[in-house]
């Protein structure tokens, strides 16, 4: 096949693009959480201890490190999830 010697498109600069822009996330936002999604939150945090819990049984030095983060991301999702309630408990609050 013969070159005709022009540029192609995916040859060309790609130019600015939205997402080149990195934009801090605004603080004030409020988020709100459906009780079936708080479900399927809590059904994934027993899906974590559960996992947790049998790398434990196993007594393998090789997987504490694996057990820490597990706890340690279980704990962070908890938190936050138990965040968004305090938000929606203050909103209802407030008139």
């Amino acid at each position: 096949m013969a070159s005709t010697r022009r540029e192609r498109h995916r040859d060309r600069d790609g130019g600015w693009r939205r997402d080149d822009v990195q934009e801090a996330p605004a603080t004030d936002r409020v988020f709100r959480i459906a009780d079936a999604e708080r479900q399927a939150i809590a059904d994934s945090l027993r899906f974590i201890d559960d996992a947790r819990r049998t790398l434990e049984q196993q007594q393998n030095p090789d997987n504490r490190e694996i057990i820490r983060e597990l706890r340690a991301s279980a704990d962070r999702i908890f938190d936050v999830v138990n965040g968004l309630e305090e938000i929606a408990a203050r909103e209802e609050r407030e008139p």
